[in-house]
């Protein structure tokens, strides 16, 4: 599949492109995929990519040339399905399995920058990677494009409004300490993660404190387990990953902690069951959330009923 990247008012002149500036947009272009990749894997995108999955991400510049007073380079990227990627890893793949990884990225930043934009396509690291393309840009009358030539909805923007990305800090729930039963699923030494499944098939990605940590929960794999910490979200509200304190058997009050914990309204939570197929839920699944308003005090009681 092919993609334009249209540059206007690029500084160098019409149809030119400085060596430096390509290279940036070879990196950065490929740690935006990379990580968007990685968050639809793994949960969280802050994690070292399999060399397995390295191959995937190919990308190949074809040619540059100018059109409409515009800078043009065009690249071309397969789509995941072809090269036969694990799409079971994959939340949703009737839509993954569409994409390449220019579609991927060009759905993140329309993610970043559109007010419509699912929030949950985003996490802090990949933020991070969106804002550092702000150094792309050598004044303030330079747009870039990305398109599919209008097989995907194309998204532009410039350098102030690269600003606004960093307002979606302040829509990140604030971390919070849950308590979550479940089993250990998988356990990722070269990523320093483990993931657990909870009691209603939600998978958790969580990262211990240390590579002690790790070594000392693997007896649980396989098995059920409590785990305490602190809750990173989404700027969507959905969880991003637990940041783990402590673990230990399941014990008494496990059965008000097996559901993963998330920040998203009702009406969110309809929205992304409707887009998966499924029915809307009764009010008793998708209403409330825990912890809610205890104080740490109480919290902390009851982490002690556990056994």
């Amino acid at each position: 599949m092919n993609y334009d990247i249209k540059i206007s008012n690029n500084y160098e002149g019409l149809g030119k492109l400085e060596l430096g500036r390509v290279a940036f947009l070879s990196s950065h272009i490929k740690s935006i995929a990379q990580k968007a990749l990685l968050l639809q894997l793994f949960g969280y995108s802050k994690v070292l990519l399999p060399n397995k999955y390295k191959k995937y991400l190919n990308i190949f510049l074809m040619e540059n040339h100018s059109e409409n007073n515009e800078t043009v380079l065009t690249l071309e990227s397969d789509f995941f399905q072809d090269l036969h990627i694990q799409l079971d890893a994959f939340k949703d793949k009737s839509v993954l399995k569409d994409l390449t990884p220019v579609s991927l990225l060009i759905k993140t930043f329309r993610a970043a920058l559109t007010d419509d934009g699912d929030k949950n396509l985003l996490d802090e690291p990949l933020i991070d990677e969106l804002l550092k393309f702000k150094k792309f840009f050598q004044n303030d009358q330079e747009q870039i494009c990305f398109s599919n030539r209008g097989t995907v909805p194309e998204i532009s923007f410039n350098e102030k409004e690269i600003d606004k990305i960093e307002a979606l800090y302040k829509s990140i729930p604030s971390a919070e300490k849950i308590v979550i039963n479940g089993v250990i699923d998988e356990m990722r030494f070269s990523k320093k993660q483990l993931v657990l499944v909870t009691e209603d098939k939600q998978r958790v990605v969580v990262v211990p404190p240390s590579d002690e940590t790790l070594a000392e929960i693997k007896e649980f794999f396989g098995h059920e387990i409590t785990l305490a910490g602190i809750a990173h979200y989404k700027p969507g509200g959905q969880l991003s990953y637990v940041l783990l304190e402590s673990f230990g058997k399941p014990g008494k009050v496990d059965k008000f902690f097996s559901k993963k914990p998330d920040k998203m309204s009702i009406q969110q939570q309809i929205a992304i069951q409707l887009k998966e197929g499924k029915k809307k839920n009764p009010l008793d699944e998708i209403m409330g959330e825990w912890p809610g308003n205890e104080t740490d005090e109480e919290f902390e009681q009851m982490l002690k009923t556990l056994d």
